[in-house]
């Protein structure tokens, strides 16, 4: 039974587990220690990565990043305030939007307000990442939204 979760930035030594829960999620990871991206993680009382949520930052654009909640922990709003904190911690480093490819969540990140976009529109600083190039595939659905204003705290 899990008792309590705290979030946290990811430090550089968190890196194994999150690459770990990102595999049991089936998803990219063969670039985690090449990309320069910002983690936040939830974690257990007994130090193991629930969920785990990432960014990385192109000027004022930032690629949201291997977004995943343990199967066993789902329903527990941890995504949500995973993203939550994510949107926080983008807004006091500038960034003015969230670029995402999904192939499986496209509803969720519409329910937190982001919108799809025709791949073709996003900017060059973001097609040009491995994970749009080469590691998300191009039925991947494109969604941004826009940071600018201030949080809503939303359960999505």
């Amino acid at each position: 039974m899990i008792t309590s979760i705290t979030y946290r930035k990811a430090e550089l030594q968190d890196l194994p587990r999150i690459k770990e829960l990102l595999l049991k999620s089936y998803l990219p990871a063969s670039d985690l220690g090449e990309s320069a991206i910002d983690f936040i993680i939830a974690e257990t009382g007994d130090n193991n990565v629930a969920g785990c949520i990432g960014v990385e930052r192109y000027c004022v654009d930032g690629l949201l990043r291997s977004f995943a909640v343990d199967k066993l922990l789902r329903s527990k709003h941890i995504g949500s305030r995973l993203l939550n904190d994510l949107l926080s911690n983008s807004r006091e480093k500038n960034i003015q939007q969230l670029h995402l490819l999904t192939t499986t969540a496209e509803k969720y990140f519409e329910r937190a307000g982001f919108i799809a976009v025709a791949r073709s529109e996003a900017p060059h600083s973001i097609r040009s990442t491995t994970e749009f190039s080469s590691l998300c595939p191009s039925s991947s659905a494109y969604i941004v939204k826009n940071i600018t204003q201030p949080l809503n705290m939303q359960k999505v």
